[in-house]
């Protein structure tokens, strides 16, 4: 039986048509999903975002902010990823400090990332809560 998970043949070229290429990066999107655990927690934390969003009936504009910080730091840590794998591709798992300062750099980022939604995430959210208990 042949497996689903690699292609018989590698590619080697470059995608030639549209369909090619989202072929790949869906794979891509799968293969994070499921072997990247943050990526999966993000996941998580955006499906529980959204539903309180839409039980707090926030507006259209909160959403949308909502929205870019979540792809934000979903993307940024797709990018920490694509750095760790290419650090340990180039150095074989082998110890070296600039490989070491490209993983808390890349790792920096994603913190950095996820801070600032977290600030967006509760501008947004502690009035509307406040609203809902208080008001």
């Amino acid at each position: 039986m042949v497996s689903h998970d690699k292609p018989h043949k590698p590619q080697t070229d470059k995608n030639h048509t549209f369909w090619q290429s989202l072929k790949h990066a869906t794979r891509g999107v799968h293969f994070a999903i499921a072997h990247e655990k943050n990526l999966r927690r993000d996941v998580s934390f955006t499906i529980i975002v959204f539903v309180v969003a839409y039980l707090l009936k926030l507006s259209r504009y909160n959403f949308l902010w909502l929205a870019l910080m979540v792809f934000l730091v979903i993307q940024a840590e797709l990018w920490n990823s694509v750095a760790e794998y290419l650090v340990d591709l180039t150095t074989k798992h082998q110890y070296d400090y600039l490989a070491k300062i490209i993983k808390d750099l890349s790792a920096g980022i994603v913190l950095l990332t996820a801070t600032f939604a977290t600030v967006i995430g509760a501008i947004i959210f502690i009035p509307a809560l406040w609203h809902l208990f208080f008001a």
